[in-house]
């Protein structure tokens, strides 16, 4: 093996500089104690638009004729905003007022010819009359009888024809005044007008454009119906809605005006989830006001939510709870359950009575959020061990086992937690257990009897070396 001369000078003057020789010293980055105020916030981004917008299309196929409103224009509801080409329809009105004409005359001929049947019926039943008492005087024949009571029958029939045929007129009747209804309709029609106040967003068509009206309507305008209340639509990861609520206080800005800040609330939680890229997201309303009008349709909105505000508490840096000198021992994390049997008191028959059902509890709870999300078999595991547990415990030792419980998921659904901090006294970090409250990207707020104001808490450190 070679090596070469510059390895032998690094390791030899590594042997020739003893350990103690060396002088290090800490050098520690403190934060002075101090209250402050503290805001927590879920911060999104999301698309301004307004709460009602109409999309205005045209049932009927045609040429656009005529063009009255523009980008920007304001239109009030009925109002006549387009046109198509008429003379198609108007043709056909002409043809379908002639239908109708001639159907009303057909109808004056059959019942003139009713009439008439009804005169030869009323002439056929006297003629069968005068020759069926002379063929009981034994004046004329049986086949002059017959041929009354045919003729007789013949112009029966002939009447009951007529009014089947005036029956007929009349459907024929009712059927062009539909005809003539639809015309007119679709006449109407071709008058664009607004279903709604408001102003026009956008414009898809042209004059001389042909529109062409087949499974769906084509879209011509798009109206917004109000833009002095828009609206924001914002997706929030899963891990922050169960923080959200309708009527939380929201602040967003614009790129448009990047020094305003303007204010909203949050209007509806969506229950429906969107998965992409296997990143699950709900969507937010946020209600805004837009008054002045400078909030446009399809800006985008940087958010902050506001979750809570605390004002003058004590506070440090984040850096700080995540602070370890080298070589303390590692804090144990204890679990909730465990704290709370620490604090009733039992006895050691007791504690190994409750020792095992602890212990399987917690083991099949760890179980079930590696494997599955959801709390519906947790609470029933819960439940489980309260209805043990009450077996075990007495009266009050219970009663203060289901204080706790309720204390401990008010601190939890309040942000609260543990955490430890680290203290320089004396050119020593000393550690201090604190209670743990909301918290921002910077500070959070904590709680201690032994802290004082102007405490130097350790955010950081770094070691320097130098040769004595």
């Amino acid at each position: 093996m070679v090596i070469s001369s510059s390895a032998i000078l690094v390791f030899g003057g590594y042997y020739l500089l003893k350990p103690e020789e060396f002088d290090s010293q800490m050098s520690y980055q403190t934060y002075s104690l101090s209250k402050g105020d503290i805001e927590s916030l879920v911060s999104a981004a999301g698309a301004i638009s307004p709460l009602v917008t109409v999309d205005v299309g045209s049932e009927l196929s045609g040429v656009i004729s005529e063009l009255l409103v523009d980008f920007n224009s304001i239109v009030k509801k009925g109002q006549l905003i387009a046109r198509l080409d008429n003379r198609t329809l108007l043709a056909r009105l002409r043809q379908t007022n002639a239908d109708l004409a001639m159907a009303k005359a057909n109808l004056q001929q059959q019942i003139a010819s009713h009439t008439k049947s009804v005169a030869q019926f009323q002439l056929a039943r006297q003629s069968h009359r005068r020759q069926k008492e002379l063929f009981s005087r034994g004046l004329i024949s049986r086949s002059n009888l017959d041929e009354s009571d045919a003729a007789l029958a013949i112009a029966e029939a002939d009447k009951s024809l007529r009014i089947a045929q005036i029956e007929a007129s009349k459907a024929n009747i009712l059927q062009r005044e539909a005809q003539l209804e639809q015309v007119n309709l679709d006449l109407e029609r071709t008058d664009i007008r607004s279903p709604v106040s408001g102003i026009v967003i956008d414009r898809r068509v042209d004059i001389g454009q042909t529109v062409a009206a087949s499974f769906s309507a084509p879209i011509l305008f798009m109206i917004a119906q109000n833009l002095e209340q828009m609206q924001i639509e914002a997706d929030i990861d899963e891990a922050d809605i169960g923080k959200l609520e309708e009527g939380l206080k929201v602040r967003f800005t614009v790129d448009a005006h990047p020094k305003r800040i303007y204010e909203g609330y949050i209007s509806q939680v969506r229950k429906a989830s969107k998965t992409v890229s296997n990143v699950v997201t709900y969507t937010v309303i946020i209600a805004a006001s837009n008054q002045d009008g400078s909030l446009l349709p399809g800006m985008t909105a940087n958010i902050d939510i506001v979750l809570g505000k605390k004002e003058g508490v004590l506070r440090v840096p984040n850096s700080a709870l995540r602070f370890r000198p080298v070589g303390a021992p590692e804090k144990q994390n204890i679990h909730p359950i465990h704290e709370m049997m620490q604090q009733l008191d039992l006895s050691e028959e007791q504690k190994l009575l409750v020792k095992p059902i602890l212990e399987d509890m917690i083991s099949q709870m760890s179980n079930n959020r590696g494997n599955w999300r959801g709390d519906s078999r947790n609470d029933s595991l819960r439940q489980k061990f309260r209805n043990q547990l009450k077996l075990i415990l007495t009266e009050e030792q219970f009663a203060k086992f289901s204080n706790l419980g309720r204390k401990k998921r008010m601190e939890m659904r309040d942000g609260g937690g543990t955490g430890e901090i680290w203290v320089l006294k004396n050119g020593k970090p000393i550690n201090f257990s604190v209670r743990t409250g909301i918290s921002n990207d910077e500070y959070t707020e904590i709680s201690s009897k032994s802290l004082e104001i102007a405490d130097d808490v350790i955010v950081r450190v770094s070691r320097q070396q130098r040769l004595k």
